[in-house]
């Protein structure tokens, strides 16, 4: 019996969790939490989870959630820069609008912006800090709503332990170099701290693309018997120079170059994000769970284009969340059911100023959620869920001042059959929604009253997972059908409503401990991203590869040694923006990338070499304007063969 007993640990809920350790590679079930918003066994949920351990981590030595999550699980990444920042990650191909389409947890905390398009900040999260990821394919609409498109990835953090501190230092290619520091501790008295600082430079690839970034971080929790409660902060400070595309003739001349059109383009961001959390149990059967966040952004930026230079412009967001909700373990004659019913409610404030004049926000949004997963037999599990969202914008310009307000109602209904230990199989209907941003609604056709339709959709999946000692594989087959999307038209440098979009695909991946010292693993996705309506018909979603893959290996040397390869494969894409599909495209590509670890009491040692074959390719680009006013792919240069070399001491 899994009852809700005060013997339970107290940071059992989503966004203060504590991590239990994972089972072993041979060990049944895997337990997670994304998938139902409290811990739950893996094997009663109808979706495909993938799980990123600790170890996998540190063997692959990567310095960013870029590296560690490019090619796995199904995941494109489109990145303008190589460094981590300006990158989006792409669960079932959308493209230049992934970055609103997948959503990103900390802890369950939305990484996302609603008020705006601005993609999330994935260099916040360090992956020092990180005990685990897990990946959720396919939608999430009834438990998380608004951007849960194609799919989430929920980053869990390390809890404290005992004692432990730890220094770092980092340098590597394009001068660039990295200080960190944490500090944690479990005391008798229920309370938990971990403290972490972290500050990193570099000139990086490009010319004109300098960043300095600054990170500290701070966690405290208190628990009792009868639950917990904690409190973290965090304040980023993040520069970085902006260097611009390069169209074909300049990436032949000098790929490391920048136009002049973009030398004075820059971002300077500010961000403070303050939470605050409980658990508490109620008795046998259920608990209750809540955060209250506040998160502010300021950001000083000039973004320039090739027919005229840019300006300074200032961009400015506040956003209050309350996310409480119960969960309920009820116990029927088949097995345990669970039931979680919520609440997420979001308040932004939202301005930006630059030369075109002012977009300011005053935006709500509530939502009520219920889902229900119940065994029917000892062998088959039922979920079922509702959601009702509403959100409220007043939009503000320098000519007018308009209300664009929507309700959307999702459900979800799915089914997981356990034929034996090592054999699960699910299928899954789910639909989702996507809110219209600020900058979505006022940037459309000239004359046209603000605003444009929000997005809706179904996620149809079905999956296979077959598991055994030292053997982990899984099959997802998707088709996501979405009505109105919301994408951006680079002929007429306007936000649209695509009228109806399709796509289908298949994802395998396979994790093999091929004995004692080496593990393999890798994971293989097909997309079919289509326009099937509207004056686009026919055309292919851009930046969207038909194929792409991963293979990875893990080769311990030694008790001291381990040696980590991978390769990461993509086809052709279609630029960003080109819905005619007539443009140049972004080639596909192969990149190679290596880690060496060393460990050896207190001390480690990490070597990382990315595209280690020295491979010139591109991994964005977009339909750009010339100076000429001839529309041109562009295109973002991806680095060419670069290293970080980490020293840590440890004391745990």
């Amino acid at each position: 019996m899994k009852h809700l007993t005060a013997s339970l640990p107290a940071a059992v809920w989503l966004s203060a969790l504590t991590p239990s350790p994972l089972p072993a590679e041979t060990e049944l079930p895997m337990i997670v939490i994304s998938a139902s918003r409290s811990e739950q066994e893996s094997l009663q949920t109808p979706a495909g989870i993938s799980i990123i351990t600790r170890e996998e981590i540190e063997q692959g030595a990567a310095q960013n959630l870029l590296q560690l999550l490019n090619g796995r699980s199904g995941i494109q990444v489109n990145s303008l820069f190589g460094d981590g920042s300006n990158a989006t990650l792409d669960m079932r191909g959308f493209g230049a609008n992934a970055g609103a389409n997948t959503l990103v947890l900390v802890d369950g905390r939305r990484l996302n912006n609603a008020g705006d398009s601005a993609a999330p900040d994935l260099n916040s999260i360090d992956l020092r800090r990180v005990e685990r990821i897990e990946v959720v394919q396919g939608s999430a609409g009834v438990l998380f709503g608004n951007q849960a498109v194609g799919g989430m990835v929920n980053i869990i953090t390390r809890e404290a332990q005992d004692f432990a501190a730890n220094l770092s230092a980092t340098a590597g290619s394009y001068n660039g170099y990295e200080l960190y520091a944490d500090i944690s501790d479990r005391l008798d008295n229920g309370l938990a701290y971990r403290f972490s600082a972290n500050h990193k430079e570099s000139d990086n690839y490009r010319d004109n693309n300098d960043s300095d970034r600054r990170d500290f971080n701070l966690r405290i929790d208190y628990s009792h018997k009868n639950g917990g409660l904690f409190f973290e902060q965090q304040w980023i400070d993040d520069y970085q120079q902006q260097p611009g595309a390069l169209f074909k003739e300049e990436l032949e001349a000098d790929r490391r170059q920048s136009a002049a059109a973009y030398a004075g383009d820059f971002s300077d961001t500010e961000s403070t994000v303050s939470r605050l959390g409980i658990q508490h149990y109620l008795g046998l059967y259920w608990s209750f769970a809540g955060e209250l966040t506040y998160r502010e952004n300021e950001r000083r930026f000039q973004s320039g284009f090739r027919t005229f230079p840019g300006s300074p412009a200032t961009q400015d967001r506040e956003v209050m969340g309350l996310n409480p909700r119960f969960t309920g373990i009820l116990p029927l004659s088949s097995g345990e059911a669970t039931l979680t019913a919520g609440a997420d409610l979001e308040r932004t404030d939202y301005a930006l100023r630059t030369s075109f004049g002012p977009q300011l926000l005053d935006q709500s949004v509530d939502a009520l959620y219920l889902q229900l997963t119940a065994p029917m037999t000892t062998r088959t599990s039922v979920t079922a869920g509702l959601r009702h969202a509403r959100i409220d914008n007043q939009i503000d310009t320098d000519t007018s001042t308009d209300r664009v307000d929507d309700s959307v109602n999702v459900a979800s209904l799915g089914v997981t059959i356990r034929p034996s230990e090592a054999l699960r199989l699910f299928a899954r209907i789910d639909q989702n929604y996507r809110f219209a941003t600020v900058d979505e609604h006022t940037n459309v056709v000239s004359g046209q009253p603000v605003g444009i339709d929000n997005q809706t959709g179904v996620s149809y999946e079905t999956g296979i997972e077959w598991s055994r000692p030292g053997l982990r594989s899984k099959l997802v087959i998707y088709r996501l059908d979405l009505d109105k999307e919301i994408s951006f038209d680079a002929s007429g440098f306007v936000n649209t409503n695509l009228e109806e979009t399709r796509r289908k695909g298949v994802i395998a991946e396979a994790r093999w401990q091929a004995g004692q010292a080496i593990t393999l693993g890798g994971s293989f996705a097909y997309t079919d991203p289509t326009i099937t309506d509207g004056p686009f018909e026919g055309s292919r979603i851009p930046l969207v590869a038909s194929r792409s893959a991963q293979l990875n290996g893990d080769w311990r040397l030694s008790p001291n040694w381990s040696l980590f390869a991978e390769g990461v494969f993509s086809r052709e894409r279609v630029v960003g923006g080109d819905f005619n599909n007539d443009l140049a495209r972004l080639a596909g590509y192969g990149v190679l990338n290596a880690g060496l670890h060393y460990r050896s009491g207190p001390w480690r040692l990490s070597l990382r070499v990315d595209n280690l074959l020295d491979k010139q390719y591109a991994n964005a680009g977009a339909a750009g304007f010339d100076q000429s006013f001839s529309q041109r792919a562009a295109y973002f240069p991806a680095p060419e063969r670069h290293f970080r070399l980490t020293l840590d001491y440890r004391i745990e």
